[in-house]
């Protein structure tokens, strides 16, 4: 194996998964409800020792930094139609295995920032 995946190996590997629901705007004070997106991003964490006795997890990316991401990709193209998503669930998953089997984007979180990155050049 190469070392790009050797988080998923010895267990660090981990996802947000994050749902999100889709209002759209028809006029003042009429809202419609839809669908939203779900987003499977993965990151990594460190094992760091506590104490003598227990070690704890330090993600690479924050639950905060992810929602973030995902706030800005989902509504990159909203907005000027009256159309926003908003995040109505953050879950961390630690096994690949528990993650969605069709999330609507799928991803290591370098994914996600490149993604971004590029809609602005």
């Amino acid at each position: 194996m190469t070392k790009l995946h050797d988080h998923i190996i010895n267990g660090t590997s981990r996802t947000y998964v994050i749902t999100t629901q889709n209002v759209e705007e028809y006029g003042e004070n009429f809202h419609k409800f839809k669908g939203g997106s779900t987003y499977s991003v993965h990151f990594h964490v460190t094992l760091e020792e506590w104490d003598e006795e227990s070690m704890y997890e330090v993600p690479s990316l924050t639950e905060a930094s992810v929602a973030a991401l995902v706030m800005k990709h989902v509504n990159r193209y909203n907005g000027l139609n009256g159309s926003f998503d908003y995040i109505t669930n953050i879950e961390v998953v630690k096994s690949p295995f528990d993650t969605p089997d069709h999330p609507d984007w799928n991803g290591h979180v370098d994914k996600l920032i490149d993604e971004l990155e590029m809609e602005i050049a």
